[in-house]
């Protein structure tokens, strides 16, 4: 009988291990495509403008491996009001280096405020392979605009 139970919790284990290590793109099955899950933390604000940064961000990640990264970092959102292309304009920077942008609508939402907030991100992304290469997206763990108020 307890040889049956050790089996059984051993199958199980290498079952979890087995797909906690299996080589595909997405974060996570239980969650939509827009959303990525670490430590229990849910990043589902994206940003813009990340194809822009792609050095950068590499900077940041590492280069590009076999599988997906999920690097969690402190993103720092600030306003950039003498950004030539849009004055409600606001940055995502990680480790002082640029990485994207909020949506034009989410910062013209936050327009009249000054905009200066660290919050907890994700670099996600970043896989080459012999098929595919990904790009490096950044999301940001906040819930609503006002978080960054």
């Amino acid at each position: 009988m307890w040889i049956f139970i050790i089996t059984l919790i051993i199958g199980l284990l290498v079952i979890l291990f087995a797909r906690k290590f299996q080589n595909n793109h997405s974060l996570s099955t239980f969650a939509s495509e827009k959303a990525s899950f670490a430590e229990n933390v849910l990043y589902t604000f994206e940003i813009v403008g990340e194809q822009s940064y792609q050095h950068n961000l590499k900077k940041i990640a590492g280069p590009k491996a076999r599988r997906a990264k999920l690097y969690e970092v402190t993103a720092r959102v600030v306003s950039e009001p003498s950004n030539s292309f849009d004055a409600h304009a606001i940055r995502v920077e990680i480790q002082g280096l640029t990485v994207g942008y909020l949506k034009r609508q989410d910062a013209r939402q936050l327009s009249g405020h000054s905009i200066d907030k660290k919050v907890p991100a994700v670099i996600n992304g970043g896989w080459l392979d012999a098929d595919h290469e990904g790009s490096y997206g950044v999301k940001l763990a906040i819930r609503h605009l006002d978080d960054l108020r």
